[in-house]
C-alpha cells in the first residue's frame, strides 16, 4: 500500500488561496487505510473548508476498494460529479499523487476540464503490514533482490540502502549504527539465512543491481480485466466470509 500522511491545513489552505468553489475527491483503498482520504475524512475536509469560507460543491468519498489510480472505478464517480468538476474552482485530491494524477489526467484529456488539482496528502512509498502499524518494506526499485537476501530488502530496511553487505558501523550487539533502536538489516539477513540453511549466498558474487529499470516515469501495459467480473469475485468472498 501507499504509506501516506495529511498535509497541515494551513498548506492544504494555501493550495485553495482564491479558489472559492471546491470538489473534494477521496481514495477507497490506501488512503483509507491511512485515514488520509476515505468517506469520513473527506467529509470532514468539508466541514473544515465551509468553515474555512469555502463553498464545497461535492465531497467525493469513494467506497472501501474503490481506487483513485484505477481509471475504470474512479471515472465512474468522475462522471457521475462532471457537472461539479466544470463549475469548481480548484479540486482538492484526498489520495496519493498516483490517484491524483490518474484524475487529473482523465479530466483534462477525457472532459476537456482544465482545472488547479492539489493534493491534500504527502504519499511515503510501500508500507505493509497493520492494522495499526504500518513498516516501508518496498521502494519499487524494479529489480527485486529479495531473493537473495532471505525475503528482506535491505533498500529499505537498512537506512544506508546498502546491497553488498554491512557498513562498518554496525554494532557489536547487531543494531544499525544511524538508529541505534533498529536491527541491523544485513544482521537480519545473515540470520534469516543462517536458518535457512543458505548461508553460501553470500559468498555468491552477484552483478550490479540494474538501477536503469528504476527509470522514470515507468509504463506497464497489461491485459485490462472484467471489472464487474472481479467485483462479482469480490462479493462471493466477502459472503464467505459472513458479512
Amino acid at each position: 500500500m501507499m504509506g501516506q500522511v495529511q498535509k497541515p491545513l494551513e498548506e492544504i489552505m494555501e493550495y485553495l488561496n482564491g479558489a472559492k468553489k471546491i470538489v473534494i475527491m477521496g481514495c477507497g483503498g490506501c488512503a483509507t487505510i491511512f485515514h488520509t482520504g476515505g468517506v469520513k475524512e473527506v467529509e470532514d475536509m468539508a466541514e473544515t473548508l465551509k468553515k474555512e469560507g469555502k463553498e464545497v460543491l461535492a465531497a467525493i468519498g469513494l467506497p472501501f476498494g474503490v481506487f483513485c489510480c484505477y481509471l475504470p472505478m474512479s471515472s465512474m464517480f468522475v462522471n457521475q460529479f462532471e457537472k461539479e468538476f466544470r463549475d469548481c474552482d480548484a479540486v482538492l485530491m484526498m489520495s496519493c499523487g498516483d490517484g491524483l494524477q490518474v484524475v487529473r489526467s482523465y479530466l483534462e484529456k477525457e472532459k476537456g476540464i482544465i482545472k488547479p488539482v492539489y493534493p491534500a496528502n504527502n504519499a511515503l512509498g510501500f508500507f505493509g503490514e497493520g492494522p495499526k502499524e504500518f513498516l516501508e518494506k518496498c521502494q519499487g526499485c524494479g529489480e527485486c533482490e529479495v531473493g537473495l537476501t532471505a525475503g528482506i530488502c535491505p533498500l529499505t530496511q537498512c537506512p544506508k540502502g546498502l546491497l553488498n553487505g554491512p557498513c562498518g558501523g554496525t554494532r557489536p550487539n547487531g543494531k544499525c549504527e544511524v538508529d541505534p533502536e533498529k536491527d541491523c538489516a544485513w544482521v537480519l539477513i545473515y540470520e534469516r539465512l543462517k536458518n535457512l540453511g543458505k548461508l553460501s549466498l553470500l559468498k555468491k558474487i552477484h552483478p550490479p543491481h540494474n538501477w536503469e529499470k528504476a527509470l522514470r516515469p515507468r509504463k506497464l501495459e497489461v491485459e485490462p480485466i472484467d471489472l464487474l467480473e472481479k467485483l462479482k469475485e469480490t462479493k462471493k468472498v466477502i459472503q464467505s466470509l459472513g458479512i
